[in-house]
């Protein structure tokens, strides 16, 4: 773990050694969106939950992150997962590229989720 937020006390922890470190962009916006995910509506939040089971429905394999892979290895129905993934996918799409290494998931679950962002965050569906 490089880093951890702690959303009641509004902060977020970072190890030191990240500085400077070309995936301090992209730790950073990931622990950012988990004060975004807090701030969500019910409704949004299981939006991106169905999202989530459409893919395993379609047998999507992979994640856009390593955080979200591993809790999707333990459990991927869980509250947590559904969190992280939604964590690393900003991350995804909103940290400087270069910075993502080989995301697992196939490009049609990728397309669908910034679709999905893109449809959330520009207005057009009350979050």
């Amino acid at each position: 773990m490089h880093a951890a937020s702690f959303i009641r006390r509004r902060e977020i922890v970072l190890e030191y050694e990240l500085l400077g470190k070309p995936t301090l962009p992209l730790i950073l916006v990931h622990e950012i969106f988990h004060f975004v995910w807090a701030r969500l509506s019910n409704a949004t939040r299981a939006s991106f939950s169905a999202l989530l089971a459409d893919e395993f429905r379609g047998n999507a394999r992979g994640e856009l992150g390593e955080s979200a892979l591993v809790r999707k290895q333990v459990d991927r129905h869980s509250r947590d997962y559904i969190c992280e993934s939604f964590c690393d996918t900003a991350a995804w799409l909103y940290a400087p590229r270069g910075m993502h290494g080989n995301p697992t998931l196939a490009m049609r679950w990728r397309t669908r989720r910034r679709l999905w962002f893109e449809e959330i965050f520009t207005g057009s569906i009350p979050c």
